[in-house]
């Protein structure tokens, strides 16, 4: 019997490893064509922003460049409870640009403070979409041009651009936090392909005002405020587009006490989406429901290490074929990913040493929701760097 229930839950893990390994190599080579508009969508540009000096002004430059009628998109900047300059340096331009706002909140006893912000916003933006840019976000100047065409079909809710790393080699934590975040973003990239569950990801999103009011705006109660709303939009049959060309620069951790801190609220957060209030069953949603079951998933790894336990039954060589498969296939992405990143092969092994301390950390995040502890939205501290190739 626990022969069964070994090689069952490892099987589990690398079909669930499989399945996203495969969507994440088709993304990687996934270019469709896309049109460029700027046929008079009107877009409210708003950025919740916490001591963000170091790159705030970085992002701002961007986004009064942006390619588009500077009549018909605003920039709100939402500070709230910052300790450095960064409100003044949003003042200084909001003085030089109209199109600048800046708003700061008082301080208010919420898990998420980042949703706060952006259902303030929501109150006082004037566009006919919200996008979303975090404070370490470098856009292309062009995005606008493709985003709006895509809401020219009235079942579109959203869309998702697409993340790279801007500091891929600052540091040996940040090639190997750029590799975990470029395997999901590019898993992302094979689901909208196929037509599956594609998540908003909090940053470089785009969003119709509308449907996010008839929805109830952002979660100030869940730390995956994104991965919330798009189980909503999707299960009222709503489209969140992916768009490979609408790029976007940020930065990863580049020190471990960040890369924790992050990465815990992050996997609490995937515990913390309720996927008991969805009213309908179809592939879309059921894919979703695996991305937030990922912690689980995770820390199912350790099954596989119980393998030893079941060295003379004759499923055991099911389950290694199995496990052979799902490891071969990270393999073959990683290699694609550090070719394309600039990331030195040398990360392939650490790589593999890393994933077994992610799965740890979600461990810790299954056992911190299992005991309550508080929910606390962290800001993941920024270097300001840029270590990479940013195109114009």
């Amino acid at each position: 019997m626990l022969d069964i229930l070994i090689v069952t839950l490892s099987g589990l893990v690398s079909s669930w490893t499989i399945y996203n390994s495969i969507l994440a190599i088709l993304g990687v080579s996934w270019k469709p064509m896309e049109e460029k508009d700027h046929s008079g969508k009107t877009f409210s540009l708003i950025i919740p922003a916490k001591n963000e000096e170091k790159v705030l002004p970085r992002l701002l430059d961007r986004l009064v460049n942006l390619e588009y009628d500077r009549s018909k998109y605003e920039i709100l900047v939402i500070e709230d409870g910052s300790t450095d300059h960064t409100f003044d340096i949003c003042k200084e331009y909001e003085a030089k640009y109209n199109i600048v706002k800046c708003y700061s909140l008082p301080k208010a006893n919420v898990p998420n403070g980042k949703s706060r912000a952006l259902n303030f916003a929501l109150r006082v933006s004037k566009g006919d979409i919200i996008g979303v840019f975090d404070a370490d976000t470098v856009p292309r100047l062009d995005i606008l041009e493709y985003v709006e065409p895509k809401f020219k079909d009235n079942q579109t809710a959203a869309v998702q651009g697409r993340l790279i790393p801007i500091n891929v080699r600052e540091s040996i934590i940040s090639r190997l936090a750029a590799i975990e975040e470029l395997m999901y973003e590019y898993s992302i990239s094979g689901r909208a392909k196929l037509g599956l569950f594609v998540p908003i990801e909090g940053t470089c999103t785009f969003i119709r005002k509308d449907l996010i009011e008839e929805v109830g705006g952002w979660n100030e109660y869940s730390l995956t405020e994104d991965l919330d709303l798009s189980l909503k939009l999707t299960d009222k049959g709503y489209k969140i587009i992916y768009s490979p060309a609408v790029i976007s620069w940020r930065e990863v951790p580049v020190s471990l006490r960040v890369l924790i801190r992050q990465r815990l609220r992050w996997y609490r957060g995937h515990l913390e989406v309720s996927i008991g209030k969805i009213s309908k069953i179809n592939w879309k949603i059921i894919d979703g429901t695996l991305i937030v079951l990922t912690p689980f998933f995770m820390v199912l790894n350790v099954i596989n290490y119980s393998l030893v336990l079941v060295y003379s039954s004759s499923l055991y060589l099911v389950a290694l074929g199995f496990v052979s498969i799902a490891s071969l296939l990270s393999l073959i992405l990683i290699i694609l990913i550090a070719r394309r990143h600039m990331i030195e092969y040398f990360y392939m092994v650490p790589s593999f040493i890393y994933m077994n301390f992610i799965v740890a950390l979600n461990f810790i995040a299954i056992f911190l929701e299992l005991i309550r502890a508080p929910r606390i939205w962290i800001k993941t501290e920024r270097s300001g760097k840029v270590t990479g190739e940013v195109i114009a």
